[in-house]
């Protein structure tokens, strides 16, 4: 190899903890107490948790919403201790809000702490089976724990909820970029291949530098993969999502992985 695998790796591994926008996709916290999808269709029941928070006295639903912000901002910023912090206090108000709990898992995920992160999962899916934030975290847990075929079926739940909305196609491109990695861990180039054949610098993501680069290492090229991320984070280093593929590549260990002739053996 022309290049050392550490200079790969640096280039590929995230700047701060997290940057991610998992929490923000479907919020259904609204001080008035009313729920709405990230669209702002009105969904069909309220649940009892959003009436029971917006039937608290003013002032500890202001402190509680102010605390919830924080949390996020928090998150945003890799300050993951500080993000506990702001939902300790958030539970210490009301402690049935979901939105709290998935933040809490995505905290722990941002960190590999899987295993407590599962634990605040499981609460959401009690009181929401349906919920797509939780989703979105089950598909990281099991990108980060090797269950790659858990996760692939977790991506193809939000690929089908959020197929028509414009909006969120940066999201897709990463969930397509989860199950590209899962395929190729699973030694299934192929259909790894097949499945961002259409993608090309002209879809304005960065799908396509990270997958060229991932195949790159396939075919034991570290100087065009480093070639590939480079650019792609040239090209979109103002693009949140842009550390949803370097999370996926340093929970996966894929370039290491891959690195090693002995992979495909």
């Amino acid at each position: 190899m022309k290049i050392k695998l550490s200079t790969l790796l640096l280039a590929a591994a995230p700047v701060m903890a997290t940057d991610l926008p998992t929490v923000n996709i479907y919020d259904d916290t609204k001080t008035g107490g009313q729920a709405q999808q990230a669209d702002t269709e009105q969904i069909d029941e309220i649940p009892n948790w959003v009436n029971e928070l917006s039937n608290l006295p003013a002032d500890k639903r202001q402190q509680y919403v102010n605390q919830f912000s924080a949390a996020k901002w928090a998150y945003s910023k890799g300050a993951l201790e500080m993000c506990h912090e702001c939902l300790d206090a958030c539970e210490a108000i009301y402690a049935k809000n979901p939105n709290v709990w998935n933040l809490r898992a995505s905290a722990y995920i941002a960190s590999k702490s899987f295993e407590a992160a599962e634990i605040w999962l499981k609460k959401v899916r009690e009181i929401a089976p349906d919920d797509l934030v939780a989703n979105l975290n089950y598909s990281l847990l099991y990108l980060g724990t090797g269950q790659y075929e858990k996760c692939m079926e977790e991506c193809d739940i939000l690929l089908d909820d959020i197929e028509y909305k414009e909006s969120l196609e940066p999201l897709s491109h990463s969930l397509l970029f989860r199950k590209f990695i899962c395929l190729v861990m699973l030694k299934r180039v192929d259909e790894a291949k097949a499945l961002v054949k259409n993608v090309t610098p002209l879809t304005f993501t960065p799908l396509y530098y990270y997958s060229q680069a991932v195949l790159a290492m396939v075919e034991q090229d570290p100087e065009r993969a480093l070639k590939e991320i480079t650019a792609g984070d040239r090209i979109y280093s103002k693009d949140p999502y842009l550390l949803t593929y370097k999370q996926a590549i340093q929970f996966t260990g894929i370039l290491e992985k891959l690195a090693d002739p002995a992979f495909f053996q």
